[in-house]
């Protein structure tokens, strides 16, 4: 009976032996699935959208050519802005007042002095034009972008694509004094190993020379599927993105769209809606033990005391936001008649923007970090191409979704990530906090010096600070 039995028990065991890890790959298939489901990285979906003038064409595919565009100026706009200096009306201010109730008008005279009776805009056209410029149609409306290569590449080096992006109350032209140092570093004694790159500016619709939207609700993800469409349209399959302001948003935007496509995210401002529980027990422990918190003696410098620096003087700096991003329509009719209404504007953004101790000097600060024809040039886009209330209304959309709500608050960025934490940023975020956003964060640099506008005050500082980063992912 035991001989009987044996084949049985062959047989049984010779089943065992296919079913048990048949069974057992079953169940850890299933493990690796759910646990790879669980890790998933999160993205904003791409979508679509059209945002030109009325209904979208049923039949017939969106012109994708891109066209060579230049800037152009006339006689008659020229005259009709001097005319308009010429007619201006100043209230005296305060005794004492320096930059503290806005701009100061005394130093406004002079400024628009130097504009109507100095300031060459033919010649800053000029300027302006010594880059390629380009238009293409994209959801409806034509966007306008720069686009410089290096001139030369020395045998060996891989040439990057970079798209950088500009913020309010910025334009394009924040980006003129780094393309060259990112183009050509060799030339400018920048020696980063072998980073060279090819740098896309695009303006974004409804600033500079970009149409500006038709539709309602055109906000940071919208802008960030426009510029992939365009990377693509350019060729590039890869590429890294490069922002401040709202440059950052949109640049961290397309990275949670597409990280496929985006090899490396450097910003050099950080946007963080998420506080909690955790936010407010770093915030209340970090001014005494740092340390437990992860923050670092200069986090400490730079944030505290949290009340004046995260308080008091976001208040005293936001004020235009509440406007733009509730009823932009209005204070932007009066700024779209008056260049000097607009000159105050966005001017008075570049003095305290730029170093906070600015608010206390008569004439803004403002020649201490730029030229008045560079600081004119940036309002002259604006003025020329009507852009002002677009640019503003950008505030309104992006503003007027619950924050909790808003997508990109509830998707990680997982691309490799820079950070330039410049001092005399409107705020700080530590790279303890800016870790909740940004997983993969590969540098983070507490620049020396420089502010708010970065390409456009410290360009070589930056530059180093991209090529440094962008070397360490190509190492990767």
């Amino acid at each position: 009976q035991t001989i009987l039995c044996l084949p049985r028990s062959f047989e049984y065991s010779q089943k065992n032996a296919v079913l048990v890890p048949a069974a057992a790959l079953g169940v850890g298939g299933m493990m690796v699935f759910w646990l790879r489901s669980r890790h998933k990285i999160k993205t904003i979906e791409m979508g679509d959208g059209w945002w030109g003038s009325g209904e979208r064409p049923l039949k017939g595919k969106e012109d994708e050519s891109i066209r060579p565009f230049k800037i152009e100026t006339s006689d008659k706009e020229i005259e009709d802005l001097h005319r308009r200096l010429e007619q201006a009306r100043y209230t005296p201010p305060l005794e004492g007042a320096a930059f503290h109730y806005g701009f100061n008008s005394n130093y406004l005279r002079k400024v628009v002095a130097y504009w109507r009776n100095q300031f060459d805009w033919r010649k800053q056209v000029e300027v302006l034009n010594k880059y390629p410029h380009f238009r293409t149609t994209i959801e409806g409306i034509d966007i306008h972008f720069i686009h410089v290569k290096p001139s030369y590449v020395p045998h060996g080096r891989a040439v990057q694509p970079l798209l950088m992006v500009h913020g309010w109350p910025g334009s394009f032209y924040e980006f003129y004094k780094i393309i060259p140092l990112l183009t050509e570093p060799a030339g400018h004694g920048l020696n980063e190993g072998d980073v060279v790159f090819e740098v896309i500016c695009p303006s974004i619709p409804g600033y500079g020379f970009s149409e500006a939207p038709h539709q309602k609700g055109f906000d940071t993800i919208a802008t960030a599927r426009i510029f992939h469409k365009l990377m693509n349209r350019l060729g590039f399959k890869q590429y890294y993105v490069q922002g401040g302001d709202w440059g950052s948003r949109i640049t961290t935007n397309m990275a949670q769209m597409l990280p496929q496509s985006v090899k490396g995210l450097h910003v050099n401002f950080v946007f963080i809606n998420k506080q909690g529980l955790r936010r407010m027990i770093s915030v209340m422990l970090g001014a005494y033990v740092p340390w437990l918190v992860g923050l670092i003696r200069e986090d400490v410098r730079r944030t505290y005391p949290f009340m004046q620096k995260n308080i008091y003087d976001l208040l005293r700096e936001s004020g235009y936001l509440h406007i733009q991003a509730t009823k932009p329509d209005t204070a932007g009719c009066g700024l779209n008649d008056s260049p000097v209404g607009l000159a105050a504007y966005i001017l008075e953004k570049f003095s305290t923007w730029t170093d906070k101790s600015f608010l206390h000097q008569d004439d803004g600060g403002l020649e201490s970090k730029y030229s008045l024809d560079e600081l004119l040039t940036n309002v002259m886009i604006y003025w020329v191409t009507s852009s002002i209330v677009s640019s503003m209304r950008f505030y309104k959309e992006n503003f007027s979704k619950v924050p909790d709500l808003a997508v990109h608050d509830r998707v990680g960025v997982y691309v490799p990530t820079g950070i330039a934490a410049f001092p005399q940023e409107i705020v700080h975020t530590p790279r303890v906090w800016a870790k909740q956003n940004f997983k993969n964060i590969i540098t983070y640099t507490y620049m020396p010096r420089g502010g708010h506008f970065a390409a456009f005050e410290e360009p070589k500082l930056l530059a180093q600070d991209i090529m440094h980063f962008v070397r360490k992912v190509e190492q990767l």
